[in-house]
């Protein structure tokens, strides 16, 4: 019989690594990200990240949500234009950036990575400054 120790340790690897039925994203770091408007990726909007609320372009702090099972991100009214949800992809993800965290802006609930005009949709990247 396993000790019950090495049975948490055992769950908590199952759920760390996904085996568990259901991958877990990753939670969008906080820091400062700026977004840009694809092709000629012209400066949208900046705005910072911090325990789970966001500020965007120096205004007041909002909640910022996010679900880890999605990747989904949803942004409060108003505060990226008509944006109300975003979808996260850490770096290395599939349509996302391969060395950068990366928050989609979707323009409809539940759009996927590489639906129609996903090439046009708004990109927000994680800054070093």
């Amino acid at each position: 019989m396993k000790s019950p120790s090495r049975q948490r340790r055992l769950l908590a690897l199952i759920f760390a690594t996904g085996i568990a039925g259901v991958a877990l994203a990753q939670t969008p770091p906080d820091g400062r990200w700026r977004c840009y408007q694809p092709p000629g990726y012209t400066v949208l909007a900046w705005f910072d990240l911090a325990k789970g609320q966001i500020a965007v372009d120096g205004n007041a702090a909002q909640p910022f949500s996010f679900d880890a099972v999605t990747g989904r991100a949803g942004l409060p009214p108003g505060a990226l234009a008509s944006h109300r949800e975003a979808l996260y992809l850490p770096p290395g993800a599939k349509q996302g950036d391969a060395e950068r965290h990366t928050l989609v802006l979707l323009r409809a609930p539940g759009q996927e990575a590489g639906s129609p005009g996903w090439a046009r949709l708004p990109r927000c990247y994680m800054t070093t400054h």
